[in-house]
């Protein structure tokens, strides 16, 4: 049985660590276990087993592993009025400026200004099959993908695409 922690869990089911930590605390997890103060969460068939709650609404995590891969592309628009706001706006600051970089895992899209990525991921360009959003050039990666601030903190950084239009226009 291979054993998983808790931010391996939070990419499988698509949802963020702190909301594994919760269903782990409530037992939720079926088989996790606590190891040198660290949770260990079995795989079932490729998946942790989440246990449905008996309130509220029902779980929106990912019930069987992903067959498309995170992709991360980076907004050429967004880049171009970026560069008009700076010559209209020198004393602009970083967080003033649109975001540019584009994270879409299954059903999300969200952006941000830097990004880690762990483990292996590749370079796609496709000229004549571009992605739905017109993107030509753009990394696939199967494994973690992290927005990080200036100091590196993953809490603040990510915005959905739906805040950042509203935001910007």
């Amino acid at each position: 049985m291979t054993i998983i922690t808790t931010r391996q869990a939070a990419f499988l089911l698509g949802i963020c660590c702190q909301r594994v930590r919760a269903l782990l605390s409530q037992n939720r997890i079926k088989g996790a276990y606590k190891h040198n103060g660290f949770w260990q969460i079995p795989l079932y068939g490729k998946m942790p087993v989440v246990i449905p709650g008996t309130r509220g609404p029902k779980g929106v995590w990912c019930h069987q592993k992903r067959k498309k891969p995170t992709i991360v592309h980076v907004n050429q628009q967004h880049i171009k009025r970026n560069g008009k706001r700076i010559k209209h706006d020198p004393q602009m600051t970083p967080k003033q400026l649109i975001p540019v970089i584009s994270l879409k895992q299954t059903n999300r899209n969200d952006m941000g200004y830097q990004m880690v990525l762990d483990g292996p991921c590749r370079i796609v360009y496709q000229p004549y099959d571009p992605l739905d959003c017109g993107a030509h050039l753009w990394i696939e990666t199967y494994h973690p993908v992290q927005f990080v601030d200036t100091q590196f903190n993953p809490a603040v950084a990510r915005r959905t695409y739906k805040n950042v239009k509203r935001k910007y226009g």
